[in-house]
């Protein structure tokens, strides 16, 4: 049988209207959603940018890397739990307790196994006992991010927006505040990764507060742990192959080049996933009611609006760094970091196939085709290892930046083909060709400009931003009024 066709165990039984609070409009969800993600990554990012500066180069790459390989921990023990929970409580909210209890009990088990296993054969192929304590210490954070991301699910199915953010907020309060407390008092990477910790245990602790409720629904026993892990296998493996992919290029780097230029890579990196915010506020909040809601044709033809929401977005951000980036770098980060800049205008590229992939990602989840989620991360990963092994030694982050965008490419050449079926047409973003014209004639226009007339770079920046937008919203491909309603709803 082939993957697309396969249904998820937990799918509802045919006939059984799925059940699912649809009162909170989408236009709201996808505000605050996006906020709460602006909050997470706004926060990551100034407490990154006062860490690269204090640790310098050397000291922040190895932090990097640590990230990194925390960071796949994570996924394969089971992140993708998180969008799980939020499909199947939207269709049965009752079962939300029980399915909470079952998949962080289960993620629990696969990290103290996991961790036991990674820090035994560190200790093995030579690692010595301080890198061991500081790998070991930041690993613990991944506890605390399980009951974190449990919750979360929850909350999003139930529509209670509002405290995911408020979560988010907890957290980055703590991660900036103390930790910039610790790296001024001399701490140094030890500080960064107490402070890790310390934010992880708070945010938990919020989160163990809003769950609701706290104990099963009456009659609902634990389901056996050899049916849960065979119906959640395929949540634990394709964000491991996703973020296999997305951090081994740092990894890469510091082996094959240097920590050094790991440190310099990293930043435009975290930028790069920061933009993130835009396809998952929009998706995220969709994702309840395309999961619950029968598959019609107002359906798809919403979801090819969606599509052009992301792409408009996308070269906007484009337009953005190409234009902002060496300000940005020279501002934050100093002359250590100059190659920074490079690294992230070509990450941008990236963005667009990245924001249209997280749309047809989510419609393909929210129709149980989340085994194909498998394959065509595969595929990708060996692409991308192939790739960054042949080039870094070569050419550097640049070529870690441009196989980035090579994998993101490929990703969204195979979830084409997936999604058609669905749509019945090929999944063309509504009011692409007025967008990339516009997008076009802008950019050029204002490189020329910049190339020969000795206009003040941050003026036409600003211009040129300001005035890309004012033409999405002329064209009608980012409605104004939509938008205005949007933030009324969200802010009433």
């Amino acid at each position: 049988m082939s993957a697309t066709k396969v249904e998820s165990e937990f799918a509802m039984p045919s006939g059984t209207a799925p059940r699912v609070d649809q009162s909170p409009s989408i236009a709201s969800g996808t505000v605050k959603l996006a906020s709460s993600q602006a909050v997470r990554r706004g926060f990551r990012v100034a407490f990154l940018l006062v860490a690269a500066r204090t640790l310098g180069p050397r000291n922040f790459g190895q932090y990097a890397v640590i990230f990194s390989a925390i960071e796949l921990l994570a996924m394969l023990s089971g992140a993708g739990f998180m969008e799980l929970l939020t499909r199947e409580v939207a269709r049965s909210p009752e079962s939300r307790c029980g399915l909470w209890l079952d998949l962080t009990g289960l993620r629990f088990v696969y990290l103290a196994i996991m961790i036991s296993l990674t820090l035994a054969v560190l200790r093995g192929v030579g690692y010595y006992r301080p890198e061991l304590v500081l790998g070991g210490l930041f690993a613990l954070t991944l506890f605390p991010r399980a009951v974190i991301e449990s919750t979360q699910g929850v909350l999003r199915a139930l529509h209670r927006f509002g405290s995911f953010l408020i979560l988010e907020i907890i957290q980055g309060i703590v991660l900036f505040g103390l930790g910039i407390a610790l790296l001024f008092a001399g701490k140094g990477l030890s500080g960064v990764l107490w402070t890790e910790l310390t934010a992880a245990g708070c945010g938990a602790s919020a989160a163990l507060w809003m769950l609701p409720p706290r104990s099963r629904a009456a009659g609902e026993s634990p389901k056996p742990w050899r049916e849960t892990i065979r119906r959640t296998f395929a949540f634990n493996f394709f964000p491991v192959l996703v973020n296999l992919y997305d951090r081994f290029d740092v990894i890469l780097l510091s082996k094959l080049v240097g920590e050094g230029v790991a440190g310099i890579y990293a930043i435009p990196y975290r930028a790069f996933g920061a933009f993130q915010i835009f396809p998952y506020g929009i998706m995220t909040s969709s994702l309840a009611g395309l999961s619950a809601k029968d598959w019609d044709q107002s359906q798809r033809e919403r979801f090819h609006r969606l599509l052009g929401w992301l792409f408009a977005l996308s070269v906007f951000v484009v337009l953005f760094v190409t234009f902002f980036a060496d300000s940005a770098v020279q501002l934050f980060l100093g002359p250590a970091y100059h190659d920074s800049a490079l690294a992230m205008k070509i990450l941008a590229w990236a963005v667009v196939p990245m924001f249209l992939n997280n749309g047809m990602n989510t419609l393909l989840l929210a129709r149980n085709r989340e085994l194909v989620f498998l394959r065509v991360a595969s595929v990708c990963l060996v692409a991308n290892l192939t790739a960054n092994l042949l080039l870094i030694p070569r050419f550097s982050f640049v070529a870690a930046a441009g196989v980035t965008i090579f994998t993101e490419l490929l990703l969204f050449a195979q979830n084409v083909f997936l999604i058609r079926p669905l749509l019945r047409t090929w999944p063309w973003p509504r009011a692409w060709v007025r967008t990339s014209v516009a997008f076009g004639v802008v950019f050029g226009a204002a490189s020329l400009i910049r190339s020969r007339t000795s206009v003040p770079g941050l003026g036409l920046s600003l211009t040129t931003v300001g005035f890309f937008g004012f033409l999405l919203l002329y064209m009608d491909v980012l409605p104004a009024r939509r938008i205005r309603v949007m933030f009324e709803r969200a802010l009433g």
